[in-house]
């Protein structure tokens, strides 16, 4: 069968999914050791890549829950690591695992919140912070809003919580109080110690902006600071981000980093692929269902379960901003090269960032990595180190100068609904 070069070039697959590793010789380990080097070895190899002047090791992917999605990741004061996952369906409970030996190993760990365990953080000689997504207009008080949000000072084994004297103002002139305004993006704690969120909402029928809020009191209370980008804002003379045919929700699912000295930076997702998605067209047979999913098995499951699909045209690219000032003003966002699909993840060390992404394609498939080494004005070609079907959301923490550890999902296509067969996987990457 001949293979589409969408999955030719996609940043390494075929090293990626080298398939089971040959039982090897084993030599006594060393004393001092790490358990991990005693275990046996997985399914999937570790590998080196070369990125222009950027050699990266990318560890091999480990499963380190079965039957969760949409993973999430926060580190805290003791320097604990968790995975928060939704259990079962979107939107449903949360499930967690923590470790204590910088996402070596992982144990099972109470979640303690609800929604998506987003924008969770430690905050500087104080608690940690997690604020559930959702916002709800107060009757009387135009422009105010409700938040709820968990605190815990013994990095998250006890939490006080939900607490719900949260308050967020957004101008009534401009926000629709009847309309979603969500902490769908991630929360920064700012030298100065104030706290920057980066939101979305809808403004038009299914159109969503992103903007920035501000808290002075750790989370309890916030202020719209500024919009950061709209689909009429865009910086795009050549109309990549629309020529392509996809359905667009507009700059949603944020996520920014401080690159220091006030100066930020914003990448958000565009693609609405609930709606129409492009599709390759199908096949009669299929060679292999880690990329293929029949007909029946695509949301709504309206197309023929005889016929078979593999990713179809690459999805509508991430745009990203940048803020010289703290978050107060932002350039015009523009699309990105390589960086497309859903829920970009930030994350920045020793002069390294890095991005996350997933679902390059529908049937959303594929989750990449890439770098820069000049605060996100050029990166390099992205590196796929989770090809496989997907909800698309990814996460990657620095643990380490240069280091980064990044998790994502394994799961058939929406609605989500075979359980038994998602996985959460994590992965070391380092950067030299």
């Amino acid at each position: 069968m001949r293979r589409r070069s969408f999955l030719k070039n996609v940043g390494g697959v075929a090293a990626t999914v080298a398939g089971a590793q040959i039982a090897q010789e084993r030599t006594p380990a060393e004393p001092g050791a790490t358990a991990a080097a005693e275990c046996p070895a997985g399914p999937f190899a570790a590998r080196a890549e070369r990125r222009g002047p950027l050699s990266i090791k990318v560890g091999p992917i480990r499963v380190v829950m079965r039957g969760p999605m949409f993973p999430g990741l926060a580190r805290f004061a003791d320097g604990s690591i968790m995975v928060f996952a939704q259990a079962v369906e979107e939107g449903g409970p949360l499930t967690a695992i923590r470790s204590e030996d910088g996402g070596d190993s992982w144990k099972a760990c109470d979640a303690g919140v609800d929604g998506l365990g987003l924008n969770t953080l430690q905050l500087n000689g104080g608690p940690a912070l997690s604020t559930h997504y959702d916002t709800k207009p107060i009757d009387g008080e135009p422009g105010w809003r409700s938040t709820r949000r968990w605190e815990s000072g013994d990095s998250w084994r006890t939490l006080h919580g939900p607490l719900e004297d949260g308050r967020l103002f957004l101008p009534p002139e401009e926000f629709d109080a009847g309309e979603w305004q969500w902490f769908h993006g991630n929360t920064l704690e700012m030298p100065d110690g104030h706290l920057l969120a980066a939101m979305q909402g809808i403004y038009a029928p299914s159109r969503f902006r992103t903007f920035i809020a501000k808290s002075t009191d750790r989370g309890r209370t916030w202020r719209f600071l500024a919009h950061v980008a709209s689909l009429e804002t865009l910086d795009d003379p050549e109309r990549a981000a629309t020529r392509a045919g996809w359905c667009l929700w507009g700059p949603c699912e944020p996520s920014i980093a401080h690159l220091g000295g006030g100066a930020l930076i914003c990448v958000m997702r565009l693609v609405n692929d609930d709606h129409q998605p492009l599709l390759a067209e199908p096949r009669e047979t299929y060679r292999d269902l880690s990329y293929t999913v029949p007909g029946d098995g695509i949301h709504p499951g309206t197309l023929p379960a005889d016929r078979y699909y593999e990713p179809g045209p690459s999805s509508a690219p991430i745009v990203l901003s940048f803020s010289h000032d703290a978050g107060a003003t932002w350039t015009a966002a523009r699309p990105m090269r390589q960086a497309r699909g859903c829920f970009p993840r930030l994350a920045w060390s020793s002069g390294v960032l890095a991005l996350t992404y997933g679902g390059l394609a529908y049937p959303r498939w594929g989750n990449c990595i890439g770098f820069s080494t000049d605060g996100g004005k050029t990166w390099c070609d992205e590196i796929n180190f989770g090809p496989f079907l997907t909800t698309g959301y990814t996460d990657v923490l620095a643990v380490g100068p240069k280091r980064f550890l990044v998790v994502f999902d394994c799961a058939p296509p929406q609605p989500w609904k075979n359980h038994a067969a998602h996985w959460i996987g994590a992965v070391d990457i380092e950067v030299g």
